[in-house]
């Protein structure tokens, strides 16, 4: 089964891309974010008549996350308990097939360390990993995927001396982001390409429209596929398609894929 997740920043704007992206790969199960379309505006029919069943959490202009899937959707959440964001549109997690739970999650972005925008980031994140943990250790495979706005390490920029000490690259939100992986959770991208190996391809998922950035190749791997230990076990094979950001008014982000043996 592959699974991807995608910030495709307006679904309503993009979605000749979306369309097409899924007529040529063919993904079973995709995560959204970034939709910026409210829950009733987003494009369902266009979606289905691709083949794909969709639920969706939206909000005007802003935010929004969705999952689309070839197969049973059932047993939809659309928050976490203690959500300090709960007005905003970011996460949305659904049982698919009645065999793997997917959940699509929007980090805030946290603008930078100054800004009254971080402190809501790391809270964010205080409150969201202890129930994505929990569901880490439910007997049903869990894979989390998402615009998490974390660098994870400086190997995950092309250029970290740019970065350092804002977000997303901050120590603060790493501490964070490695709660998720020191209990239990995979990077996918990671299992396939550790941080060790010298051969590593460009992992980046994420480039600025200006000055070139994208065909400079001068860009962030912060968009991520999390495998609870039941997923990973079933792990087959993951990968990053650069081929979206290279269409016409693409989304600054392209999709991350992995493909588990369910």
């Amino acid at each position: 089964m592959k699974i991807a997740t995608w910030n495709i920043n307006s679904v309503r704007a993009r979605i000749d891309h979306l369309i097409k992206w899924l007529r040529d790969f063919q993904p079973d199960v995709l995560l959204l974010q970034e939709i910026k379309a409210q829950t009733e505006l987003f494009p369902y029919d266009p979606i289905m008549d691709e083949g794909y069943q969709s639920v969706a959490v939206g909000q005007k202009s802003y935010n929004g996350v969705a999952i689309l899937s070839k197969y049973r959707i059932e047993d939809v959440n659309i928050s976490f308990e203690n959500n300090p964001l709960s007005e905003e549109a970011r996460y949305i997690d659904a049982l698919i097939d009645g065999k793997l739970r997917v959940g699509s999650v929007y980090i805030p972005n946290g603008q930078n360390q100054k800004s009254e925008k971080f402190p809501k980031k790391l809270a964010f994140l205080d409150a969201f990993i202890p129930p994505i943990l929990e569901k880490a250790t439910e007997d049903t495979p869990f894979v989390l995927g998402g615009d998490f706005n974390i660098a994870p390490r400086d190997e995950d920029a092309t250029n970290p001396e740019k970065w350092h000490g804002d977000v997303p690259f901050t120590s603060d939100e790493r501490l964070r982001y490695n709660q998720l992986m020191h209990q239990g959770l995979y990077d996918a991208t990671r299992i396939k390409y550790p941080y060790e190996s010298p051969n590593n391809p460009s992992l980046m998922t994420w480039w600025d429209y200006r000055a070139g950035s994208f065909e400079k190749d001068n860009g962030l791997r912060i968009d991520h596929l999390l495998l609870c230990p039941q997923a990973t076990d079933l792990y087959v094979d993951t990968g990053i398609d650069r081929t979206p950001r290279t269409w016409e008014k693409p989304s600054d982000h392209t999709p991350v894929w992995c493909d588990i043996n369910i």
